[in-house]
């Protein structure tokens, strides 16, 4: 469980500074604010839910959290926003990220139904950083016939994520 929660927490912390830069003035107040939200996350995670979006959950705490840096430093030490427009925000970015929740587990989903030579090319170029001439090498094929068929993984990969959340969505 606890791994599970600390990849959560990874995760969501680009969305998380994303949504803190938006009412916190400096980026060192940012990072203050964003590293107390995760010590309290790690707190709570007892009363997270799962059935539920993190991102939503996260932002929340976020929220509070920079709510209490204001009334700790005053009121000069940011931009003065209404609660009614930071919490819109929030909510905002909160739907932001469980949108790139939902696009990357598709993505994921898609990764897997990929035949092994294709996830191998996939692997090697974006998670180990080979470059398209070692993979070549390796392969035994021409560096320009790898970068087209990474560009041709990719577009099916677009596709498939595409057309998995268009039956998800209720129209």
């Amino acid at each position: 469980m606890d791994e599970r929660f600390v990849s959560l927490i990874a995760r969501h912390q680009l969305p998380l500074t994303a949504f803190l830069r938006t009412i916190v003035r400096t980026s060192a107040d940012v990072d203050d604010v964003l590293q107390e939200t995760n010590l309290v996350l790690w707190r709570k995670r007892n009363e997270y839910d799962p059935t539920r979006p993190f991102a939503s959950w996260a932002c929340r705490i976020a929220h509070l959290q920079a709510l209490s840096f204001f009334k700790s430093r005053g009121r000069k030490s940011h931009i003065p926003l209404s609660e009614e427009l930071i919490e819109d925000l929030a909510r905002r970015a909160a739907m932001q990220m469980e949108q790139i929740d939902e696009r990357a587990e598709e993505l994921r989903r898609c990764v897997a139904k990929l035949p092994a030579n294709q996830r191998s090319i996939l692997q090697s170029r974006y998670q180990n950083n080979v470059s398209i001439n070692d993979i070549a090498k390796r392969l035994g094929r021409q560096p320009q016939a790898v970068a087209m068929t990474l560009y041709r993984i990719r577009k099916s990969l677009k596709e498939c994520v595409e057309r998995a959340l268009r039956i998800e969505v209720p129209t």
